[in-house]
C-alpha cells in the first residue's frame, strides 16, 4: 500500500536505461519509491538516446507526474570560467536551466518531500520550501576532484582541479546543512567527517548493481577464456584514467607472461585516447554497450577495476562480486566495500603489483575458486537492494513520524 506522502525526485538525467553506475542506483531507487509513495520525477535529457528512451521509460514505472527538459552543457575551460559568475561550481552551472528552475519553484509546494539525486540539483530547492528536503549523494564529490588533481602532471591543470575541489566542498557543506536527511555511503560519510563536515543528519546507503546475478550458477575456471574484462562508462574520467593506466603500464607485463590473453572492454564508445592507445594491441576487444553482460562475464578469467581516483562505492566492483568473477582492483576501486585482500578480492595500487595479481588469477585455479566463492558470499550477505531500501525507507518515514517503526523489523 502506498504512503500518502508526495515525493518529487529531482535528478541530473533520465535514469533509464540503467547503463552506468549512477543510473543503476537512481533507477532502482526510483522503482522502489514508486511502490511506496506518490512519486513524481523531474530531470534533464542530456542526449538523443535519453530523448528516445523517455517514452519507453514511462512504461516501466508508475509516476504521478513526469517533468523533463533537454539540457547538455559540456565540461570545458570556457564553461569553467562562466561557472565563476554566479554559480557554486562547474557542475552546478552545467546543470542549470532558468526554465527548469521556474518549473520546480512553481510545483515544489505540491510535494511533501523534495528528494535531490546528485548534489548539482540542490540548487533547485526553493528558499521558501516548507516540506522535507532529502539529499541522495552518489560520491564525496570534492574528493573526486581532489584526487584527480593529485594525479595530474600539468601544474596549471592541477591548480584548477584543486580550486574546483574547494568550490565543490564549500557547496556540499552548505547543502548538507540545509537538508533534513542526507544519504551517503559509509566510506563517504567517513570522508566528510574527517574533513570537518557535520554528518549528524546522514544515514548510510549503498550503490549496488544487478544483485539478480547472485542467482546464476557459479562460473567454472575451466570454462573461462584466457581473458581479462573491464566494464564501465568510457566517457567517465576515472574510467578513462584507469584504462589508460592499465593499458600503458600493466597490460604489457601481463602479455609477457601470457601473449595470447585478451582484454575485453565493455562499455559505450567513449574517450578517443583509449582507442588510440589500444591500437598497438590486436588482442584488445571493444565490445560496445552489451545488454547481456553475462555473455562476457561468464567467460572472463579476471575482472579488473583499475581506478586511481573517484569516491564512494563502485557499481562495477559490485557486479564482479555478484557474478563471482575473481577480481583485481585498486583500493579506490574497492572503496567502501567490506572485502579483504587475498580472501575476497586482490588489491593492488602499483602497476607491478596489479600485473602480478592478474597473472596469479590467470594461473592459480585454487586461488581463483576461493575468490569466486568468497566474493559471492559477501555480496549476498551485505549488498542486496531489498534490505537496503527497507532501511532507507525507515529513515525517510521517521522524518514525518519520529516514532515510526517498520513492522518487518
Amino acid at each position: 500500500m502506498r504512503d500518502k506522502h508526495k515525493v518529487l525526485f529531482i535528478t541530473t538525467q533520465l535514469p533509464y536505461p540503467a547503463e552506468s553506475g549512477g543510473k543503476v542506483k537512481s533507477w532502482n531507487y526510483l522503482l522502489d519509491l514508486s511502490k511506496r509513495y506518490q512519486l513524481s520525477l523531474a530531470c534533464f535529457l542530456k542526449n538523443e538516446a535519453e530523448e528516445k528512451a523517455s517514452n519507453e521509460f514511462q512504461k516501466y514505472i508508475k509516476l504521478q507526474h513526469y517533468y523533463c527538459e533537454k539540457l547538455n552543457i559540456s565540461r570545458n575551460p570556457f564553461n569553467l570560467i562562466k561557472s565563476y559568475m554566479g554559480h557554486a561550481c562547474l557542475n552546478t552551472f552545467r546543470n542549470y536551466s532558468t526554465s527548469f528552475h521556474k518549473k520546480i519553484r512553481n510545483i515544489a509546494k505540491d510535494y511533501d518531500v523534495l528528494l535531490i539525486d546528485h548534489y548539482e540539483m540542490f540548487q533547485y530547492v526553493p528558499r521558501d520550501y516548507k516540506g522535507k528536503v532529502v539529499m541522495h549523494t552518489h560520491n564525496a564529490e570534492f574528493m573526486l576532484w581532489y584526487r584527480m588533481a593529485e594525479l595530474s602532471k600539468n601544474l596549471i591543470f592541477k591548480l584548477l582541479l584543486k580550486a574546483e575541489s574547494k568550490r565543490v566542498k564549500k557547496f556540499e557543506r552548505f547543502i548538507f546543512q540545509k537538508a533534513d536527511l542526507v544519504y551517503a555511503t559509509p566510506s563517504d560519510i567517513r570522508l566528510y567527517k574527517s574533513h570537518k563536515i557535520p554528518v549528524d543528519n546522514f544515514q548510510p546507503t549503498y550503490h549496488l548493481g544487478n544483485d539478480q546475478m547472485l542467482k546464476l550458477k557459479d562460473v567454472q575456471f575451466e570454462n573461462t577464456e584466457l581473458a581479462i574484462t573491464f566494464m564501465g562508462t568510457l566517457s567517465w574520467e576515472p574510467n578513462i584514467d584507469g584504462l589508460l593506466w592499465f593499458i600503458e603500464n600493466i597490460w604489457p607485463n601481463i602479455l609477457k607472461a601470457h601473449p595470447n590473453v585478451k582484454l575485453y572492454i565493455m562499455g559505450k564508445k567513449g574517450n578517443s585516447k583509449i582507442y588510440e592507445l589500444a591500437q598497438a594491441y590486436q588482442n584488445i576487444v571493444f565490445t560496445g554497450f552489451i545488454k547481456d553482460l553475462d555473455s562476457y562475464l561468464k567467460k572472463t578469467r579476471v575482472y579488473i577495476v583499475p581506478l586511481r581516483f573517484g569516491s564512494g562505492m563502485k557499481v562495477k566492483t559490485l557486479e564482479g562480486l555478484y557474478r563471482g568473477i575473481p577480481m583485481v582492483s585498486t583500493s579506490i576501486g574497492a572503496e567502501g566495500l567490506a572485502v579483504k585482500h587475498q580472501e575476497d578480492i586482490l588489491l593492488a595500487n602499483t602497476a607491478k603489483e596489479f600485473a602480478k595479481c592478474c597473472i596469479e588469477l590467470i594461473e592459480n585455479q585454487e586461488k581463483w575458486n576461493q575468490l569466486r566463492d568468497n566474493s559471492r558470499k559477501i555480496a549476498a550477505e551485505k549488498y542486496q537492494w531489498i534490505p537496503l531500501f527497507e532501511k532507507m525507507d525507515l529513515t525517510l518515514k521517521k522524518q514525518f513520524n519520529p516514532t515510526y517503526k517498520n513492522s518487518l523489523h
